[in-house]
């Protein structure tokens, strides 16, 4: 039998299988590096197939390799598995059993689907050459799992390409294969505000901590219009204000917290560079000082355009096979593959891996329900087969063809 049909045939056996595993991790959520219960499904679930693996350093992931006995390339597969800290509401029989805990990203299918594609792979692997490299991944959510293994030496053997799937609240099985810039690299910012109190029947004894910060945040504000290129998506946002103990004394110090977004690394760059000019230079102006810290988020997903183009290739050459017994047409919706600019400044935390190797996220529809981080996030599970046929395929064509 050829490779493509043993695959749609694996993938029909394993659905059962799959949603079972997919409900057992969808009632257990954890949170980010605790994901213990996870990863002990997932090793008991390893060696049941026969598949080799090692414990992460970074406690508690996994990571698994299948090796075909030939030579050829190292293709690293992940998928992340923890939960949010929000309380379900969806009212599945299979709903989160952990008060204040919920799958509510698509973490469960992601390693219910690694899973299964992995018995595939596992049972296919006459038939193609090389490794596959299965990392099933915590603290994606909160920390950056993913580059805290990387540290740990998690990519010390460079793949030869990397590659995920991501669920999105969106039209059954739209495929996103974007080029370039997927997410937005992601940092957090806080400028600390000192003035001089005083109170408010003396004004001129004082330094108004509250007024300064008040100007920093108008002149915030203006970077994205005014330093970065209109064409090179960035967003700026003051979430938090700290600051103030009465209102008849002139404050001495305020907080503020904020969040950039940027596209680029240059666009991120300028940035860092104009919100410190920006918060000093305004507070002096103004008789006060600020200082500013940062918190370096994650990394930007980069889609490399050759590995994108590949995967677009194999995913629109296989659509029967996809679609075959999912949709009640048995086909892919109209206007179903997406690729090129698929820029969104949300993020990611496999960007960490795109900085590594040639790398690849595909976001594929599983229902327009509740967005994503939503007390009501859900997916139609007859699109998890289609995950876990897009993913196997994608890895069989890439280590016989790619």
């Amino acid at each position: 039998m050829e490779l493509t049909q043993r695959i749609i045939a694996l993938s029909d056996q394993l659905e059962e299988q799959t949603l079972k595993l997919r409900h057992a991790i969808h009632c257990n959520p954890e949170l980010s590096f605790k994901e213990k219960e996870t990863s002990a499904l997932v090793q008991r679930e390893l060696t049941r197939i026969g598949i080799p693996y090692e414990l992460s350093p970074v406690e508690p992931g996994v990571v698994g390799m299948i090796d075909s006995g030939k030579p050829g390339k190292l293709l690293l597969l992940r998928a992340d598995m923890d939960a949010l800290p929000i309380q379900e509401a969806t009212g599945l029989p299979f709903a989160s059993q952990n008060e204040g805990v919920m799958h509510a990203c698509g973490h469960d299918v992601h390693t219910a689907n690694l899973l299964a594609v992995a018995e595939i792979l596992w049972n296919t692997r006459d038939a193609w050459k090389g490794r596959v490299k299965l990392v099933f991944q915590p603290g994606e959510e909160n920390g950056g799992g993913g580059r805290q293994m990387i540290e740990q030496g998690l990519m010390d053997e460079l793949p030869d390409a990397c590659f995920a799937i991501h669920v999105m609240p969106s039209t059954p099985g739209i495929f996103t294969v974007g080029s370039g810039p997927l997410t937005a690299y992601s940092d957090g910012f806080w400028v600390t505000v000192h003035g001089e109190a005083a109170h408010s029947s003396t004004p001129e004894k004082g330094v108004d901590a509250i007024q300064i910060a008040a100007s920093i945040i108008t002149n915030l504000n203006l970077i994205t219009a005014k330093n970065l290129n209109p064409l090179e998506s960035s967003t700026l946002n003051i979430g938090c204000i700290k600051g103030g103990a009465a209102a008849n004394v002139i404050a001495d110090t305020v907080e503020l917290n904020g969040m950039m977004r940027n596209a680029t690394p240059k666009a991120r760059d300028t940035m860092f560079r104009r919100i410190e000019e920006v918060a000093k230079g305004t507070a002096a102006m103004m008789g006060g000082s600020a200082d500013i810290r940062y918190r370096i988020g994650y990394a930007s997903v980069y889609n490399d355009e050759a590995l994108a183009g590949f995967a677009s290739r194999v995913f629109t050459g296989h659509e029967a096979e996809l679609f075959g017994g999912i949709s009640q047409e048995g086909k892919a919706p109209e206007g179903w593959m997406l690729t090129g600019n698929q820029l969104s400044l949300g993020a990611e935390d496999f960007g960490f891996y795109a900085q590594k190797a040639p790398s690849c996220l595909v976001w594929i529809g599983t229902g327009d329900n509740a967005s994503n981080h939503h007390p009501n996030f859900m997916v139609e599970e007859p699109y998890i087969k289609l995950c876990t046929r897009a993913m196997a395929l994608f890895a069989a064509e890439y280590l016989t063809n790619g």
